[in-house]
């Protein structure tokens, strides 16, 4: 079976006012169709700004994030990469290795959940955070009220809201920011409208980031079913903790099992597995060891 290029698809509303997931091609329940020789993914329809299994994945994110945080800072303890950037204290002290790429994550860090949970404490009148920023207490506190408030978080109207980035990234500023650009620090602090569905992507994407930083390679796993589309042997299970969401791949189709698909190949990959075992158990037996010149199964008569 062919590759079958994939076709971007506009988000639609339907009649009862369901629309796509925020996620939209990223969906962690979306569907794969392919008409007119072409592959269509549609993301799952939900009433809210995120599916259920995507406000999931962002509730187990959440609950993630400060250990990848703690691990953030203990990274600056360590020797700076070779791409890392050495900043001297001044004076006669002893140049200090920081690692801004993980300073700038930390501040991001920062910026993203403290914002949100600002926005998500006053809806929800809970306590603001006073505390001193950038600290693993303040983000561990910060992403628990998140964790536990996601229907909110993610529900919540646009509103002007504080963002920093890079200078050389300007291009892909929001068409409706303004702000202030800083050239001696090569950034851009600017303002604009986010609401609960760009707040699902800003924590996927943090965590996603924070994990390539630290060096967490992920983990995809090779199938040994063939694949129910082309049946070639090319089905990979992608690791979710690279902020992905779980489910398999035809390296060769590209065909995409999810959610109900997925647990049925994956019963399938079990049962597969198990047999594989089996054969290999009942080839390394030594009570099966075949005398030369006989044929198995003939009890040694020729």
């Amino acid at each position: 079976m062919a590759h079958q290029p994939h076709t971007a698809r506009e988000n639609t509303t339907t009649d009862d006012g369901m629309h796509d997931c925020a996620r939209g091609d990223h969906c962690a329940a979306r569907k794969t169709v392919v008409a007119g020789g072409e592959r269509i993914i549609i993301p799952a329809q939900t009433y809210r700004t995120h599916c259920e299994t995507c406000q999931d994945r962002i509730h187990d994110v959440l609950e993630d994030l400060p250990a990848r945080y703690r691990d953030l800072n203990a990274a600056l303890g360590h020797k700076a990469r070779t791409d890392a950037v050495r900043v001297s204290g001044g004076g006669s002290t002893r140049p200090v290795p920081i690692n801004l790429g993980v300073e700038a994550l930390l501040r991001q860090a920062d910026e993203v959940l403290l914002s949100w949970h600002e926005r998500v404490a006053d809806r929800a009148g809970l306590t603001p955070i006073t505390a001193r920023y950038g600290t693993p207490a303040v983000t561990a506190r910060a992403c628990t009220t998140l964790a536990g408030h996601v229907t909110a978080l993610l529900a919540l109207d646009a509103a002007d809201m504080a963002r920093s980035m890079d200078l050389a990234r300007a291009e892909y500023l929001p068409a409706d920011a303004y702000g202030w650009v800083h050239p001696a620090g090569e950034w851009i602090h600017y303002n604009t409208a986010l609401g609960g569905e760009h707040a699902g992507v800003e924590i996927l994407n943090l965590h996603h980031r924070t994990l390539k930083l630290l060096g967490h390679a992920p983990q995809h796993h090779d199938l040994i079913t063939a694949c129910w589309e082309c049946g070639e042997r090319k089905l990979r299970r992608h690791d979710g903790s690279a902020g992905l969401a779980d489910h398999v791949e035809c390296l060769r189709c590209r065909e995409q099992y999810l959610a109900g698909r997925l647990r049925s190949l994956m019963v399938e990959e079990d049962q597969a597995q198990q047999r594989r075992v089996e054969r290999e158990r009942r080839r390394s037996d030594p009570s099966r060891v075949i005398l030369a010149g006989t044929r198995e199964g003939t009890g040694g008569r020729s």
